[in-house]
């Protein structure tokens, strides 16, 4: 009876080890509390060398960020208040309405890895609004507590060469 119930054990502890992440994926869950989950945006902004912000997508930016535990992403920010097109066809903008819509939402996707003893993590971009940064890496300093997570960006694509990206998401619950 004691044999049957250790072996129960045994097949109990190998069933829940084989569940769990492997690799990178293990990394995310561990290490800065975890970024497993979902993320509402709280600021997107550039940070200027005189210490001014550039608020990219307004005031009141919309985004959320999702990360998995197989190392999957999915990113979406756009400004609040985005002109709708006139013609309730998006084939059928006007210039200025793919310039706002372009101009006004940068969403990406792809996998994701983390770097604890640097404090990065590299998105591998597979598709993105800004096609640019597909099939690159975006390697960002982080932080990471139990309910926000900080990204720095070190290259922003907008703002000059002194300008520096943070992006701000509160942990959805």
């Amino acid at each position: 009876m004691l044999y049957r119930n250790a072996i129960g054990a045994c097949l109990l502890l190998l069933t829940a080890a084989a569940a769990l992440p492997s690799g990178s994926a293990a990394a995310q869950q561990g290490g800065q509390d975890g970024l497993v989950g979902a993320w509402q945006l709280a600021l997107v902004d550039n940070v200027l060398a005189d210490g001014s912000r550039v608020h990219l997508y307004g005031p009141n930016p919309q985004g959320l960020v999702i990360f998995d535990a197989t190392g999957h992403y999915s990113l979406q920010i756009m400004s609040a208040g985005r002109p709708k097109f006139a013609a309730n066809d998006k084939s059928k903008g006007t210039a200025d309405e793919y310039r706002a819509t372009v101009q006004g939402s940068n969403c990406h996707y792809g996998t994701y890895r983390i770097d604890d003893a640097n404090k990065t993590i590299t998105l591998h971009v597979e598709g993105a609004t800004f096609a640019n940064w597909e099939s690159t890496d975006l390697v960002w300093p982080f932080t990471v507590s139990r309910d926000e997570s900080k990204f720095t960006v070190p290259h922003p694509t907008t703002g000059g060469p002194n300008a520096i990206g943070e992006i701000l998401w509160k942990r959805l619950r």
